[in-house]
């Protein structure tokens, strides 16, 4: 098949509208996983710290993050939970969606608020009911090792806390167990079931369809600022920074949008991610193929069209039982990073944070696996170019699972198949049975970003 440019109607805007909240066979399933991977593990506590960055393995059983404050979740492997909190939070213990203990600690809270008196953070966890019989675990939010076995003792937690477990529980107990959430082969995150998909499918499309208005309304003399508006949606909490920028971006560093105007010519970038999935542009606002030319030279060519395809080679080649290290070598095969300057993972997992954790580096032995959540997220750098982005979400689900989403969502099953049929009636882009699009967005890119009727279709 060959990339052309084509007059394609775009895809639909079609976001629900209706969050979905996860019931309590789900909360429950995810306590089970958790449980199980402890006592596998032979660990007999789990200490999951949070903040508002890095809130999702605390958020995972309890349904909140500690907002602007840190928390602490310990869970025992006989079941039982206590959240240690600070002056702000400590009253959301009662609405955990596991049952819990609530443990007041204000060293946790915001700068010069009541503290206490300074009592040290062991006074507090000495009132949390910590298992100590076995290893005690402690969660942080990034894997320091790509071996799920590897339960060592460096760790991403603030050096207070790990201080006062030390001394509370004992150094020896202490051990990195942040794999059992969010491990891309055995993490208990890592898979999700029809309940989490349709949780997790009003972020993605969200985000989808607030990509697609921003792009609908892009024209010159459009304003950062309006077109950000347009991506930041619903009162929702984005999982990013929310992304809308003309020309040259980082100007004095400034990250957010300004009141600069849209010009014909100008780089164009526009991102927003929410729970369950991102979506993203990258491109020139240019009307067509000359125009394109004139402002970056063989870009289309060069940058574009080889960008496209690996992306097609993507939704194509993506297998349910494969090895994320095997599916690695062969993107880098199709897709080489030496000449296309990409350096990060082809791809990784998505859930309440943007980025998870990725099965997709080189010697990866983590299995893709059903009910994963896939955000198609490679980046390429090339000298002399811009970049191009056409990123979106997708879940992968056997047999099993597709029956479930089709009985217990069928309007979430009609939107996929709706998805699916836009993709391979306008685009060509024909799906595996187990790929399902969580957004209406996902393969259609506009190499021209002045001119919505044109996009980029297989032939």
């Amino acid at each position: 098949m060959v990339t052309k440019v084509k007059k394609v109607i775009p895809p639909k805007f079609d976001h629900s509208g209706e969050p979905i909240f996860l019931n309590e066979n789900t909360i429950m399933m995810r306590k089970q996983k958790i449980l199980t991977l402890m006592k596998e593990a032979n660990i007999s506590s789990l200490v999951v710290y949070a903040d508002k960055e890095h809130g999702s393995n605390f958020e995972y059983l309890t349904g909140f993050i500690p907002r602007f404050e840190e928390g602490l979740h310990i869970i025992n492997q006989d079941g039982h939970s206590t959240l240690v909190l600070g002056n702000e939070n400590y009253n959301k213990v009662k609405f955990s969606r596991v049952e819990s203990k609530g443990v007041h600690c204000p060293l946790l809270s915001l700068p010069n608020q009541p503290m206490g008196d300074f009592l040290p953070i062991s006074h507090y966890l000495k009132q949390a009911d910590i298992d100590t019989t076995k290893k005690v675990g402690l969660v942080g939010w990034k894997l320091l090792s790509y071996n799920y076995n590897d339960f060592h003792k460096s760790f991403d937690l603030p050096a207070f806390i790990v201080d006062g477990l030390a001394e509370v529980v004992g150094e020896d107990k202490l051990v990195n167990a942040t794999q059992l959430y969010i491990h891309p082969n055995r993490g208990a995150r890592t898979t999700n079931n029809a309940n989490e998909i349709a949780h997790y499918e009003f972020g993605a499309s969200l985000a989808s369809d607030a990509l697609l208005l921003g792009l609908d309304n892009l024209k010159e003399g459009a304003i950062e600022r309006e077109i950000g508006d347009m991506l930041n949606r619903d009162g929702q909490y984005p999982s990013v920074v929310t992304i809308s920028a003309f020309g040259e971006r980082f100007v004095k560093a400034n990250l957010y949008p300004t009141n600069r105007t849209l010009k014909k010519g100008d780089k164009v970038s526009l991102t927003v991610g929410y729970k369950g999935g991102l979506s993203s542009r990258s491109g020139y606002a240019v009307n067509n193929f000359n125009e394109l030319e004139e402002v970056d030279q063989g870009y289309f060519n060069e940058v574009v069209l080889p960008y496209f395809e690996a992306y097609n080679w993507w939704l194509s080649n993506i297998t349910i039982g494969q090895k994320g290290g095997e599916f690695y070598e062969q993107f880098s095969a199709i897709y080489p990073p030496d000449k296309f300057g990409w350096h990060l993972c082809p791809g990784h997992l998505t859930a309440d944070e943007e980025w998870l954790s990725s099965a997709f580096y080189k010697g990866s032995d983590a299995v893709v696996q059903s009910g994963n959540i896939h955000q198609i997220d490679f980046i390429p750098v090339q000298s002399g170019h811009n970049g191009v982005s056409a990123e979106s979400t997708i879940v992968l689900a056997d047999e099993r699972l597709i029956n479930e989403i089709q009985s217990e969502y069928p309007d979430l099953w009609e939107r996929i198949q709706t998805r699916r049929k836009y993709m391979k009636e306008m685009l060509n882009i024909e799906l595996q049975p187990h790929v399902l699009p969580l957004t209406s967005t996902v393969g259609y890119y506009r190499p021209f970003f002045l001119n919505g009727d044109m996009a980029l279709v297989l032939e």
